[in-house]
């Protein structure tokens, strides 16, 4: 196999070019890249071992994140070698923009955790939260729940990162967690369910204040100036259908987003949601009155990017689209053929993005993930 030309040593990248691309507007000349998350384990032998950087750690074990209003100089220091490491990566795997989020407190939400069995080092978890309850199971424990208070100290990340990026650089990110996903961390999966039938008011109660907290945030994150579009995670499918019922969906969860859309679109940046599953019964209600710019997280089985190129790539921009577990098991030549057809089919008239369709988790070889970003990067 020739030696991969990533990570870039000398990347140009062009933001105000791939928000052309993505609107769907001027000549194309390239097919960009883009990306949700990419986990750690594949992160670090990139920064590590291939571009010689120190790693950072900066788990909740390091304290560095414990207190936002309050940076010690070592925690500060710490947190600014990391935040220089991802801008680095983005950077020289050729991207036009960093994504990040940072997740705000929620007290009370029960957060499980196991080891990652795809980790060779058994150094890493897998968190999920709790299906069966959360937080809030009635009127009282909403009245007299800790809401977030989202304020100035909340953004010292997003500041940085800003301030430091490369020339040609956008940044992208959101309030950690859509309506519908905090919704269910607060009352658990099946409670969710049960309110939904037993007590509506409380749902939409819940809704609101959740919706509130992120309009909020969004507030915060327009006065970013290196903001360019607003990337909302929101898992509201799995494989078969939406994960509550489509007119619930659109009662509780989706006006939220309308107003989410108009807001940042008032500012004059891009919504693009993120959201698993099979989610046909509402991508209507998305494109037609929410007003998304772009949709990402696409899997063969459940949501293959070349058939929504076909029904809606004329309408918004699509983000990733290379099947996880194509891009976990393929062997090298494979896989190239498969991304190429990937581009053959999307790239034309613009409005797509080349990238993992989820994310680059961790039992994605490394060798994969280099190998989509040289394909994407060489392509003709």
């Amino acid at each position: 196999m020739p030696k991969l030309k990533v990570p870039l040593s000398n990347p140009k990248p062009d933001i105000d070019e791939f928000m052309q691309i993505m609107a769907g507007e001027g000549q194309i000349k390239r097919v960009p890249l883009v990306e949700y998350v990419v986990n750690d384990a594949s992160m670090k032998p990139i920064l590590q071992d291939i571009m010689g950087r120190k790693w950072i750690d900066i788990s909740d074990e390091t304290g560095v994140l414990s207190d936002k209003t309050k940076f010690s100089k070592e925690h500060r220091e710490i947190l600014h070698a990391w935040l220089d490491n991802i801008i680095a990566f983005w950077y020289h795997m050729g991207y036009d923009f960093v994504r990040i989020e940072i997740i705000p407190l929620y007290p009370g939400v029960s957060i499980h955790a196991a080891d990652d069995t795809a980790s060779k080092k058994g150094d890493l978890k897998r968190n999920w939260a709790d299906l069966v309850g959360g937080p809030i199971s009635g009127w009282n424990d909403f009245e007299n729940y800790n809401w977030p208070e989202i304020n100035d100290d909340d953004f010292y990340i997003h500041r940085y990162i800003c301030e430091n990026l490369p020339n040609g650089m956008g940044f992208m990110s959101c309030h950690a967690g859509g309506v519908y996903e905090h919704m269910v961390r607060l009352f658990g999966y099946e409670k969710l369910c049960f309110n939904l039938i037993d007590n509506p008011e409380l749902v939409k109660a819940v809704a609101g204040k959740v919706g509130e907290i992120t309009t909020k945030y969004n507030d915060y994150l327009l006065k970013l100036d290196k903001l360019v579009a607003v990337l909302q995670g929101e898992d509201l499918g799995f494989k078969t259908q939406t994960l509550i019922p489509p007119d619930d969906i659109r009662e509780y969860i989706l006006p939220w987003h309308k107003k989410f859309a108009e807001q940042i679109h008032k500012a004059g940046r891009s919504y693009y949601l993120h959201s698993c599953g099979k989610i046909d019964a509402i991508m209507d209600d998305l494109i037609n009155d929410v007003k998304i710019d772009g949709k990402h997280s696409f899997m063969e089985g459940v949501a293959p990017v070349k058939e929504y190129k076909k029904i809606y790539g004329d309408r918004i921009c699509l983000l990733g689209g290379i099947d996880v577990d194509i891009l976990s098991r393929y062997k090298t030549d494979d896989l190239k053929k498969y991304i190429i057809d990937v581009i053959n089919v999307c790239s034309p008239g613009g409005r797509f993005a080349v990238g993992a369709g989820n994310s680059v988790p961790s039992y994605v070889p490394v060798k994969n993930y280099l190998t989509m970003i040289e394909e994407t990067i060489n392509y003709k």
